[in-house]
């Protein structure tokens, strides 16, 4: 029973019994985890008591499991709420889909640097419900591509400038610095045995060579104008990927095959997310035309609550369970 108590961590602090029914425990050892003094209700959730830290520490080095660190005991209860909904996406996400023959890379609120990092109104431009992309325009964008001019299938016989090439570049031009968070981020390794022998690159700073990758966004507003930095911080770092640390390896694999890159925003409900699919819908492609390939896909909460059978592997999921909501091969949305 104690040993539930390694699911608790720094990133994912609190759950409830059907957050933990996802993880494949026993709900009802929470309540006894409760009586033991090694966890305390909060926000309809559970959360380590000062305790249970260090029950999760003793266990941890019975078992040989290791664990990071806990960081501090929550009390405030509007952050726990918040942390147990992230929770729920994350387990219900990672449940949906396998990845036969391969392997799934899983973090949680992972953050990635953006240089340049642009304020926040500085990367589309709202007018008359379309978005322009207005950040390919910023002179220091203008900079960065004139300065990394390399990239798609040819630049692979070029050496990648890496990370030393954009602090170069960044200190040179007094570059901004900033980060995103991504709330799930997964780095799905299909016929991981079959890749694993190619050659690795040093300058592959996020470990994305040879992955589809899928950024999950949880939507925690109907204000969807707050998506917009989110989308643009995340357009940059695309352009970092495909100059910098991957340039003619970020899109296509070692046998050529494509390396999805997909944006997933999630809702609580079908109709938040019929309403979000609309809106991005009428804003228009450039959304991730500076950054294509790239798809946006949605689903809710309430869709993978009620979804039948795991999947097999994240494209049989892409394309059975989710809202395609812009696509680079469709100019009109789904």
């Amino acid at each position: 029973m104690e040993s539930m108590l390694l699911l608790f961590s720094h990133e994912l602090p609190v759950w409830d019994r059907e957050t933990v029914a996802l993880a494949g425990e026993e709900p009802d050892n929470l309540d006894e985890l409760v009586n033991a003094g090694d966890l305390f209700p909060i926000a309809n959730g559970y959360a380590l008591t000062p305790q249970g830290v260090r029950t999760r520490e003793r266990i941890s080095q019975e078992i040989g499991v290791p664990v990071s660190s806990y960081g501090e005991v929550i009390i405030d209860a509007s952050r726990a709420r918040e942390l147990l909904e992230l929770n729920r996406m994350v387990q219900f996400l990672d449940s949906a889909f396998m990845t036969d023959w391969g392997i799934k890379e899983v973090t949680v609120s992972e953050t990635f640097p953006v240089v340049p990092c642009l304020p926040d109104e500085q990367y589309f431009k709202l007018e008359d419900n379309k978005v322009k992309a207005i950040w390919p325009e910023h002179e220091l964008i203008k900079s960065f591509i004139k300065t990394f001019p390399n990239w798609g299938v040819a630049a692979r016989k070029i050496p990648a400038p890496g990370q030393l090439g954009l602090n170069l570049w960044a200190s040179a031009n007094n570059a901004p610095r900033g980060n995103f968070t991504v709330d799930f981020m997964l780095r799905s390794r299909a016929d991981f045995n079959h890749y694993k022998d190619y050659e690795q690159l040093d300058s592959d700073a996020f470990k994305f060579l040879d992955a589809d990758r899928l950024f999950a966004h949880k939507v925690r507003s109907e204000n969807f104008e707050e998506l917009l930095p989110f989308i643009g911080k995340l357009h940059i770092f695309l352009l970092e990927q495909r100059r910098i640390f991957l340039p003619g390896w970020f899109d296509i694999d070692h046998d050529e095959n494509e390396d999805w890159i997909l944006l997933c925003l999630v809702t609580d409900t079908e109709a938040q997310l019929d309403k979000l699919a609309k809106t991005i819908r009428q804003w228009g492609h450039d959304l991730i035309d500076p950054a294509n390939p790239l798809y946006i896909i949605g689903t809710s909460i309430e869709r993978m609550r009620t979804q039948k059978e795991q999947k097999r592997t994240i494209y049989d999921w892409f394309q059975e369970e989710t809202v395609r909501i812009i696509r680079p091969d469709a100019p009109d949305g789904e």
